[in-house]
């Protein structure tokens, strides 16, 4: 029992060294966790970001080819950005840029189709060849046989440039309209 009675007057602590290191060691520690952290939170915005703006380009692009295949006529080639033709049923379509909004026109309703493009360069073929992917340029909406599309897109909602959410995804197609 006396032993025990020598403890408990025993009011030795920690010396002002000793925390010092303690305090040091787990800064340190704690330092290192959060760099991690961080480095795992930018891999994923750079990731989810990435996904977003290929997927909303591959929507776009699959939408864009399948009523091109199928169109009946392309009727204008106001620009490398804007095309108009007439689907399958008769309906005057047309997909144009508008800022970085690409809109699909049908009928003469226009809607949304994605938004963060950056660019849409559509080349207009009169012959091509499918196995070179190479053609003869057409002038004229009326001799378009083929269709190459290309798509840069990016995140919806912007960001910095420097950001590691600052992602994009080029997207390229060759169409042959085929009910011409």
């Amino acid at each position: 029992m006396s032993g025990l009675r020598s403890m408990m007057r025993n009011e030795g602590g920690f010396s002002l060294a000793e925390l010092l290191v303690v305090m040091a060691v787990l800064g340190l520690m704690l330092a290192g966790l959060l760099a991690v952290q961080m480095q795992g939170q930018d891999s994923y915005l750079m990731g989810a970001s990435r996904v977003e703006a290929q997927q909303n380009g591959r929507v776009a692009l699959e939408l864009m080819v399948r009523e091109l295949r199928s169109a009946q006529s392309v009727t204008a080639i106001a620009s490398a950005t804007d095309v108009t033709f007439v689907d399958e049923n008769g309906v005057t379509v047309q997909y144009q840029l508008s800022g970085t909004t690409l809109n699909r026109v049908s009928a003469g309703t226009s809607t949304p189709l994605i938004g963060g493009v950056t660019s849409l360069t559509l080349t207009y073929f009169s012959a091509f060849n499918g196995a070179t992917n190479t053609g003869t340029i057409a002038a004229v909406a009326g001799s378009v046989r083929a269709v190459r599309i290309q798509l840069v897109t990016t995140t919806e909602n912007p960001v910095a440039s420097y950001s590691m959410a600052s992602q994009s995804a080029v997207l390229e197609s060759f169409v042959q309209l085929r009910n011409i």
